[in-house]
């Protein structure tokens, strides 16, 4: 994939945008709502800075995906704003949380497993309509670090990643209230194409 043209994963990201913000609204039981402000391809001498060089922790959840597309998919917001979303998922007020005990990651972890497959079912679909080899994505690991030092685990963690990393700016709106997140697609260096189909067999004449 050339790093200028992520046309391919356009419609896929906005389509598992559409599909996570169904699958969270269920989930929560009110309205929730995903959108994709922006999709950027950078080439992989970037990606430690894609999440920003501040120097005020972020917080995230990476999933291990196996499958038709492989990498490694990590769900980031800024610690105040993901502390302000543990508190909207845990219907207290936004302001109770001010560390992040075993409530306040495991609310995040559920959202970005839900997020993080509803977006890698639209990759497949849009990768492999036939849908015959899938994704399997792994639990969730909650992460919380500087935006540099987060990056370069998520890094340490693919044996040979591709040139390219895929970032999704995204926005969540829960009962209209916005957290700016990004969404980080870190392919493996054969995991962006479409692996081949077995020709069907020929048969000869008896």
């Amino acid at each position: 994939m050339n790093p200028t043209s992520p046309d391919q994963f356009v419609s896929a990201f906005h389509r598992g945008a559409e599909d996570a913000s169904a699958a969270l609204s269920k989930w929560l039981g009110r309205p929730a709502t995903l959108w994709v402000e922006r999709l950027d391809a950078l080439p992989i001498a970037e990606a430690v800075a894609v999440l920003g060089s501040g120097e005020e922790p972020i917080c995230g959840s990476a999933m291990r995906i196996d499958g038709v597309v492989r990498g490694l998919l990590l769900l980031a917001t800024a610690d105040a704003a993901g502390l302000a979303l543990a508190d909207t998922l845990l219907e207290r007020a936004v302001g109770t949380s001010v560390a992040w005990g075993d409530l306040e990651r495991s609310a995040v972890v559920e959202t970005a497993n839900i997020v993080g497959c509803a977006y890698l079912n639209a990759i497949c679909a849009t990768l492999e309509p036939g849908g015959s080899e899938g994704i399997l994505p792994s639990p969730p690991l909650f992460l919380r670090d500087f935006p540099a030092s987060v990056m370069e685990a998520v890094l340490l963690e693919q044996p040979s990643p591709a040139e390219t990393v895929l970032l999704a700016r995204t926005e969540f709106r829960i009962d209209g209230t916005p957290v700016a997140c990004g969404l980080v697609f870190l392919p493996d260096a054969t995991g962006l194409t479409t692996p081949p189909h077995p020709a069907p067999e020929t048969r000869g004449r008896q």
